[in-house]
């Protein structure tokens, strides 16, 4: 299986040791995101945070994630997985209040897609290839169901 990695996140990533056995991740230009399966660019996208870059996305560089977060509405899955868990979020967030922080979260999550805080960036990795792996098998499934 290959992976998408957008050509704005690091390289080598930091989620490559995690790939599951056949899998491997290849540079290109997403529009949305930053991870995809090469072959459905459109189907599940993983926008990968660090805590720090998600607290960016609620205080300065709120209006640019917001803009990503309606692109979003074009594929057919996005979602973030922050490599923290919510408590190092909110220790991380100088200047923003707790409030600021719930409120962000919750409302992204009715509008526009759910937000994983995974805990470590081992974690993310693997909710990340495991939400991408299930596309692939429920597009497996649908196929099996069509054959004659």
């Amino acid at each position: 299986m290959k992976i998408l990695c957008d050509t704005r996140e690091p390289w080598p990533h930091p989620w490559q040791e995690f790939l599951p056995e056949g899998w491997h991740m290849e540079r290109g230009t997403l529009e949305t995101g930053d991870l995809a399966i090469a072959r459905l660019p459109a189907g599940v996208v993983i926008e990968r945070k660090t805590a720090s870059d998600f607290c960016g996305c609620i205080g300065k560089e709120r209006e640019r994630f917001e803009r990503e977060l309606k692109r979003s509405r074009y594929v057919g899955r996005f979602i973030v997985v922050i490599e923290a868990d919510l408590e190092t979020v909110c220790r991380t967030s100088p200047g923003l209040r707790l409030s600021a922080i719930f409120g962000s979260v919750a409302a992204w999550s009715v509008r526009y897609c759910p937000f994983i805080f995974a805990g470590g960036v081992g974690a993310a990795a693997q909710i990340a290839f495991r939400a991408m792996a299930a596309q692939v098998r429920d597009i497996e499934r649908q196929h099996e169901a069509l054959k004659p």
